[in-house]
């Protein structure tokens, strides 16, 4: 078994006269809404196009004795084909349109109206076409009425469930052969049945497709090129914010550049934070922390603006732990501190690592210890060491913003900062811990509150609150440390390899 799918377009059927037009014409002018329609001549050729629906309402009314005066240049290079590959098809499915109940009267009388372009009316035509070619051949026309309130066949989303219900009223059979010619009609159209087809019958399908360039040339493309072509397409859109998923997609089509791989790998990576291949000493070094805090700060960006609030709000507390770790580590690293037996550099006092930011073990005493946090500009007053488990403090977020502030006075803040780093604070408004400690859901309204720390918590654009209240700010704050880093236009590089796909 066989079957042979077909759109057909407002122009693909032409005329070879023009002189018998007028005479045609006057026979339906009571059903063109005062529109008189003139022939247009196509270009370099003695063809003359009309609107489909006004085609078929002229020429079916007496189609034995005008037939002789159509042409059919897109049927007669798909049918050569088919019969020089001795291709007959059993049945043959031909999608038509009648656009009708979306076109009003009043709209009708506008010679420019999509109604005029519908091709239900040439049913009787295009039948009498495809019967000369194949007699035994079963021909069954599907109408494409779209449904009220939507664009017409020129929706791609209603077009394609159109489409997609429609072609559920015929059977094709588990091993029949599918042809399909899905280049005439609208660009929805064209795209519904290429999709819908694929999706359906899959590598069954051959698509009889003509030249744009050779004038009647047609071939047949199996189902694996246009498969291609479409996870392909699927691995650009996914790219920019998912390349872990793109990277999957890709491995499974042959004939991607080595180079496109590696590149996106680097972005799974880039994603996951993961330069550095699990050198646990480098992942704890100043410069590969701001780099990540960096990166994290641009990968919120792309989470924000996917409304991906979960992962945004989650690196972004970590991005502002991290920071004050490391900047503390910054500011500290050469200072000259005295110890009872000999001096150290900050760099040998402090330690960070997978349990946090704590003295090292260099010396034994408590009271030692303390001296050496004193001359660290650790802040004692407020947080006073008394007995050991007081060191852990060095650990602590509204600490450890108080201890920076000493290092830094130039160092300013953001409302998000302080307000985390507030031990008495509302925890029912903190979005992370309610995130990881009681898995509790949020909206964009919450997310905007918690961004500003509830200061001028109005609007409903995440994107410009992170930038203007958070992001901003962190890189200043960045910057004044002099804390090295790379920038990079993470946006911009995704969208570089997503168009270089091919």
């Amino acid at each position: 078994m066989t079957t042979w799918i077909l759109t057909i377009g407002n122009s693909d059927i032409q005329l070879t006269t023009n002189e018998n037009w007028d005479d045609l014409l006057l026979d339906i002018y009571n059903q063109l809404y005062d529109c008189a329609f003139v022939p247009n001549k196509v270009e370099n050729e003695n063809l003359w196009t009309v609107p489909a629906r006004v085609v078929g309402l002229a020429y079916a009314q007496d189609l034995d004795n005008h037939y002789q005066y159509l042409y059919f240049p897109l049927l007669d290079s798909l049918t050569q084909l088919l019969t020089q590959q001795n291709i007959i098809p059993d049945q043959i499915i031909i999608l038509l349109s009648d656009q009708s109940n979306l076109f009003d009267e009043a709209e009708r009388y506008s010679l420019k109206s999509p109604y005029w372009k519908d091709t239900c009316t040439v049913e009787n035509i295009i039948n009498k076409y495809l019967q000369n070619k194949f007699p035994n051949t079963k021909i069954k026309p599907l109408i494409l009425t779209p449904s009220l309130n939507t664009k017409g066949l020129d929706s791609w989303d209603s077009t394609l469930d159109l489409v997609n219900q429609k072609l559920g009223e015929i059977t094709i059979l588990e091993r029949e052969k599918v042809y399909i010619s899905h280049q005439a009609g609208t660009p929805a159209l064209s795209s519904a049945l290429q999709f819908i087809s694929l999706a359906k019958f899959g590598d069954k399908v051959k698509f009889l497709v003509s030249s744009e360039s050779q004038q009647n040339y047609c071939e047949l493309i199996d189902s694996s090129r246009y498969l291609r072509g479409l996870k392909i397409q699927q691995a650009k859109s996914l790219v920019t914010n998912s390349p872990g998923a793109a990277l999957k997609l890709l491995n499974n089509i042959d004939n991607i550049k080595p180079e496109t791989i590696n590149k996106l790998q680097y972005f799974v990576d880039f994603f996951n934070l993961n330069r550095l291949n699990n050198d646990q000493k480098q992942e704890f070094s100043i410069e590969s922390a701001t780099q990540r805090i960096v990166d994290v700060l641009e990968l919120i960006t792309i989470f924000f603006n996917q409304e991906n609030f979960l992962a945004g709000i989650t690196l972004l507390s970590s991005a502002q732990e991290t920071f004050m770790k490391i900047a503390i580590l910054e500011k500290t690293k050469n200072i000259t501190v005295k110890g009872e037996q000999k001096s150290f550099l900050g760099s040998e006092c402090l330690k960070w690592n997978n349990e946090g930011l704590f003295l090292t073990n260099i010396v034994k005493s408590i009271k030692e210890k303390k001296d050496i946090l004193n001359q660290l500009f650790y802040p004692s007053k407020s947080h006073p060491i008394k007995e050991d488990k007081d060191l852990y403090n060095t650990n602590k977020n509204w600490i450890m913003l108080e201890w920076l502030q000493l290092l830094e006075p130039q160092f300013k803040s953001w409302n998000l900062l302080r307000w985390s780093c507030k031990y008495y604070r509302n925890r029912e408004d903190d979005l992370r811990n309610q995130l990881m400690h009681n898995l509790r859901g949020i909206e964009k309204q919450d997310v905007i509150k918690y961004l500003s720390a509830d200061q001028n918590a109005s609007g409903d654009d995440i994107s410009k609150v992170y930038n203007e209240q958070v992001k901003t700010p962190f890189f200043n704050a960045i910057k004044l440390l002099k804390l090295d880093y790379t920038r990079e236009k993470l946006t911009n590089e995704l969208k570089k390899l997503s168009d270089s796909l091919i």
